[in-house]
């Protein structure tokens, strides 16, 4: 990545580049040392900005839920609520998966530091807890717009839809396999159905 340019929000740059080197080497390996590297800026000048290494690693993941919200979660939103919604939602998340480089960093991390006690893991843990709701919550808003039966259990549902994205990512990312994205909207339309 090119050196960043004067003019910009400093601070802002240096999450980007700092997620979309989590996204490749892993969260774990992005240091104050090697994100200085990778901006150009110098050890001192990114200390000044997080203190730490703890502190810049959950600076990132904040970053990006913010940007996976503003990516993912709200244009669904303006969806109507039931099955478009919850289309658009995968849709999103896939998007997103895309363009980070060496897939979605909730994924990676979650890997890392899913038995590493510790500040990250808890504000990675709290991320994954918001977006498991946030899943429940599409699938009792598609119950209002009677798009699902009444009876369902949306903790399942959430369960499944989120199992079925995280296959996505591996099939997609890891295996390659060219039949990734119509296996995907197989698999949809068979959780959707039923749920209807």
């Amino acid at each position: 990545m090119a050196a960043m340019k004067k003019g910009e929000d400093t601070k802002q740059t240096i999450l980007e580049y700092g997620l979309q080197m989590a996204s490749q080497v892993g969260l774990e390996a992005v240091t104050i040392g090697a994100l200085a590297k990778e901006t150009g800026m110098s050890k001192s000048g990114l200390f000044a900005h997080f203190q730490s290494k703890e502190n810049l690693q959950i600076e990132i993941l904040e970053f990006a839920a913010r940007e996976f919200a503003g990516n993912v979660i709200v244009p669904a939103l303006k969806i109507p609520a039931g099955i478009p919604r919850i289309k658009a939602l995968v849709e999103n998340w896939i998007a997103w998966g895309a363009n980070m480089q060496g897939g979605c960093i909730f994924v990676s991390a979650s890997t890392e530091f899913s038995d590493r006690p510790g500040r990250v893991r808890d504000v990675l843990l709290r991320q994954q807890e918001e977006w498991v709701e946030a899943l429940r919550r599409i699938a009792r808003s598609a119950i209002q717009a009677g798009d699902f039966n009444k009876g369902i259990d949306c903790e399942q549902f959430a369960f499944e839809l989120y199992s079925l994205l995280l296959g996505f990512h591996y099939y997609h990312k890891l295996l390659q396999d060219a039949a990734t994205k119509k296996r995907q909207e197989t698999a949809l339309e068979q959780l959707l159905d039923k749920y209807r």
